[in-house]
C-alpha cells in the first residue's frame, strides 16, 4: 500500500461514440469494465482514498455492480460534472488527503496494471507529474483548414500519445485546478502544464489502450480471454 496515494477514477462520460449502451458497464471477463482498474490498483491505496465520478443517474447501479462482483473494494462514489475537468474536481473535492500524490485514471483503460500505477507514482515523486504514454509509431500529416489535403508532414519523433494513469503531486493538482477553474482543459496533463508545472512522459510499456467503441471491447475480450 502506498498511504499518501489518492486515486481519480474517472466514469462520468456519456459513452456517445460507443452507442446507446454504457460502455463502463460492459462485462470485460469476470468484471464490469469499470471495475477492472478498481481491482488492479486497491491494493496500493488506503481506505478511503479511491474515489470514482459517475454520472448522476448511475451512481446507484455503479455502487451495486461494486457492492455485487468487488464487495470488498472501497469506492467512494461521487456524482459527475458537465465535463470531465469538473468531474474531476468533484473526486478531488471528496479526496481527504491533504498532502501526498494523485494519480488520475479513465476507467475506459481496463488494462492498466498496479505495477504501471506504482511506476508512475515513483516518478512523480522526483518530477512532480507523470503520465503513461506510447510513442507514435504511424507517419503523421498536418490537414489543410478544410480537412481534405495534406497540408504538411508532421515529424514523429517527439510524438507521444497521452495515457493514464496521470500522477501528480497533490498540492500542486488541487492548485492547477483552481488557478485554471472553468477554463480547465479536458486532459489533465495540460492542466498541469498550462499551470505552470512540468510533466514527465513515461513509456507505459504495456496494453494499455482506451475503450471507445464496441470493436475495441471485442479487442479487450480477446485480450482477456472473454
Amino acid at each position: 500500500m502506498i498511504p499518501d496515494l489518492g486515486v481519480i477514477v474517472a466514469a462520468g462520460g456519456s459513452s456517445q461514440r460507443y452507442g446507446t449502451r454504457d460502455k463502463l458497464t460492459e462485462k470485460l471477463g469476470d468484471l464490469p469494465v469499470f471495475l477492472h482498474c478498481v481491482r488492479h490498483f486497491a491494493p496500493l491505496v488506503a481506505p478511503g482514498c479511491l474515489i470514482m465520478a459517475v454520472r448522476p443517474s448511475a451512481l446507484a447501479e455503479y455502487a451495486a455492480l461494486t457492492e455485487k462482483f468487488l464487495p470488498e473494494a472501497d469506492v467512494t462514489f461521487v456524482p459527475g460534472g458537465g465535463s470531465r475537468a469538473a468531474s474531476v474536481r468533484n473526486a478531488l473535492a471528496a479526496l481527504s488527503l491533504t498532502t501526498g500524490i494523485v494519480a488520475v485514471h479513465d476507467a475506459a483503460r481496463p488494462l492498466a496494471t498496479a505495477e504501471l500505477l506504482a511506476r508512475l507514482v515513483a516518478r512523480a515523486r522526483g518530477s512532480g507529474g507523470a503520465i503513461a504514454a506510447s510513442p507514435v509509431v504511424d507517419s503523421l500529416k498536418l490537414a489543410d483548414a478544410a480537412g481534405r489535403f495534406i497540408e504538411r508532414p508532421v515529424e514523429r519523433e517527439r510524438m507521444f500519445q497521452a495515457e493514464t494513469p496521470q500522477v501528480f503531486d497533490l498540492a500542486n493538482f488541487r492548485a492547477a485546478y483552481r488557478q485554471l477553474g472553468d477554463a480547465a482543459p479536458s486532459d489533465d496533463a495540460e492542466i498541469m502544464r498550462r499551470a505552470g508545472f512540468q510533466v514527465e512522459l513515461v513509456l507505459s510499456e504495456q496494453w494499455n489502450f482506451k475503450l471507445t467503441s464496441p470493436e475495441d471491447l471485442a479487442k479487450l475480450r480477446r485480450i482477456c480471454g472473454g
